[in-house]
């Protein structure tokens, strides 16, 4: 028995390994006059991570074949069951468009999360009223995911949404002040 779960866990941690490498991040520039996307194909030396946190809410990133954009981020008051524990609640709107050849699963909770001004990581809660959708699910070649997700949060000058691949590395950072959040 023992021989078989040490097979077992050698086998998940060979997996594991397997499945990690570094994440392919490309900022999307939109053409105004044509509506066009351009993807913007930086190699890994221009790939760093101060510029992917210029991104701010409208942009949009290229990760791994899927174009991440953050559209709103936004305070909601909650409703009846709906009370912050910490200062208020922010909701992030996002949309993923699938441009591989395989479908791609999204995870609110495996692939975002939200950081204050002084570091502190806020992971997704539950918001019963004021969300629309939810930012969670597999997408098609070609299709495309909306959804909202709530974080409940202290209060902060600025605030920073980040998107990852919890089996690479890279991230693309949005940032954004309390005075851009929408009410």
């Amino acid at each position: 028995m023992k021989k078989k779960v040490a097979l077992f866990v050698s086998a998940l941690f060979v997996f594991l390994l397997i499945g990690c490498g570094e994440s392919d991040i490309k900022t999307v520039e939109k053409d105004e006059e044509t509506n066009v996307e351009d993807v913007e194909d930086q190699s890994e030396e221009e790939t760093d991570t101060e510029e992917i946190k210029k991104l701010s809410i409208g942009d949009s990133v290229d990760f791994d074949g899927v174009i991440i954009t953050l559209n709103e981020a936004r305070v909601e008051p909650g409703g009846e069951f709906d009370t912050p524990e910490e200062d208020k609640f922010i909701v992030v709107n996002l949309t993923a468009e699938n441009t591989t050849d395989e479908e791609q699963a999204i995870s609110s909770i495996l692939n975002v999360e939200l950081k204050d001004q002084d570091a502190y990581t806020y992971s997704t809660t539950i918001l019963i009223d004021g969300t629309k959708g939810q930012f969670d699910g597999s997408v098609e070649p070609g299709g495309k995911l909306r959804g909202e997700i709530p974080f409940d949060v202290a209060e902060s000058e600025s605030y920073e949404l980040h998107y990852s691949n919890p089996f690479k590395t890279g991230k693309a950072i949005w940032t954004f002040s309390s005075s851009e959040l929408t009410q």
